[in-house]
């Protein structure tokens, strides 16, 4: 499982239970138990913060890889580019479009290498077998 996955899954739970604890505080409230709302607002909030932290850094984790999935797509698309090519795509500078495709080849969203001009000649990928083998 992806550790996305794991993160949106996490920020779920943790929203879901703030989300109850803070139904049970206003219960509390409404029936003027003022220990129990508070204890219950607390619980809210200490489930809540996280939880939307957790959620928000989710949401980065699918940002990041639709980014690079974007950059291999581009790569195959283009066969051979130069780095400020890439970088007017992606609306970055050339340093930061080099650290993304290095990365997007490091975590085998790509397949390529720099010719002697500098220029990235990308590989085109290969089908995976139906067990998930390569030929």
């Amino acid at each position: 499982m992806k550790r996305q996955t794991w993160y949106e899954l996490v920020a779920t739970v943790a929203l879901a239970i703030g989300g109850v604890a803070g139904i049970l505080a206003a219960v509390g409230a409404a029936l003027i138990q003022p220990l129990s709302a508070a204890a219950a607002a607390l619980c809210a909030v200490v489930f809540l913060v996280p939880g939307l932290y957790i959620l928000g850094y989710a949401r980065g984790l699918r940002a990041r890889d639709v980014a690079l999935a974007h950059t291999a797509a581009f790569a195959i698309s283009r066969g051979a580019f130069d780095l400020q090519d890439l970088a007017l795509e992606l609306s970055v500078s050339k340093d930061d479009a080099e650290k993304i495709l290095q990365t997007a080849v490091q975590e085998g969203h790509l397949r390529g290498r720099f010719d002697d001009r500098g220029r990235f000649i990308a590989e085109a990928r290969v089908a995976a077998e139906p067990d998930g083998a390569r030929p």
